[in-house]
């Protein structure tokens, strides 16, 4: 194999071979740095937060999977009538309380705020603002537990949009905004906590992924085929060589 390699005929096939290989796997890179920079814009855009009612509508039951941890903003004003205190919860180790209020939009829906920790629920800063107010927060699914559990007047244990619903009489979006900045913003206020949730991430581009892979296989394919035909080139000449040799 190695002497019928290096004839004129089989050096122009290996040339041949070695541009399509190198041509392979360079379109495989191209698009491997695409799938990288779709995923990347994918990401940036959805990192951007966007108005509530386009994550989530009166029919939804639950948050769409592609809303949680959503980055979103809520526009209207706090309903003193719908605030409630989220037992037993800790800041940095600290015991405490979570402070929820009804933001009611333009159309009259009620959207819960989870505006963040205090020690206590009679904490000056629990006292709603007033006026129009821009959230921006992180979309939150649902607390799943204790979500029935009796609680004190003015407390609940857990974050249940149908709790609060019953709660308050109205109706209340599903999951609640853990709040991260406010305009206008009040002081004193309760401290922001981190979402649970954190941004969802998007799916990973597989098209393009597939593509890259491809142009690799075609690669590993080039190098196979040409070692192929060398091979069996070679077989009657090896078969004659140790037919000589006898």
């Amino acid at each position: 194999m190695l002497r019928l390699a290096v004839t004129p005929r089989w050096l122009v096939a290996v040339l041949v071979m070695l541009v399509f290989v190198a041509a392979a796997i360079l379109l495989g890179r191209w698009q491997w740095d695409r799938t990288q920079t779709i995923l990347e814009a994918e990401r940036a855009a959805a990192s951007q937060p966007v108005a509530i009612e386009t994550v989530v509508t009166d029919q939804d039951e639950s948050l769409p999977d592609e809303g949680i941890g959503r980055p979103v903003t809520v526009t209207g004003r706090y309903d003193p009538a719908l605030q409630v205190a989220v037992t037993s919860r800790e800041l940095d180790g600290r015991p405490g309380v979570w402070i929820v209020s009804g933001v009611r939009l333009e159309d009259g829906r009620v959207v819960a705020v989870q505006r963040g920790w205090l020690p206590s629920m009679d904490d000056p800063g629990a006292a709603v603002p007033e006026g129009t107010v821009t959230v921006t927060g992180v979309l939150q699914p649902d607390e799943g537990f204790y979500a029935d559990a009796d609680s004190a007047p003015g407390t609940v244990a857990s974050i249940a949009s149908g709790r609060l619903a019953e709660l308050w009489q109205e109706q209340v979006l599903p999951g609640f905004v853990a709040l991260k900045a406010e305009e206008p913003s009040t002081d004193p206020s309760p401290l922001p906590v981190p979402p649970t949730v954190q941004t969802a991430d998007v799916p990973f581009p597989l098209q393009n992924f597939f593509y890259a892979f491809q142009w690799w296989v075609f690669a590993a394919f080039g190098i196979a085929l040409y070692l192929r035909w060398l091979w069996i080139e070679a077989a009657p000449e090896a078969a004659d060589d140790t037919s000589a040799d006898r």
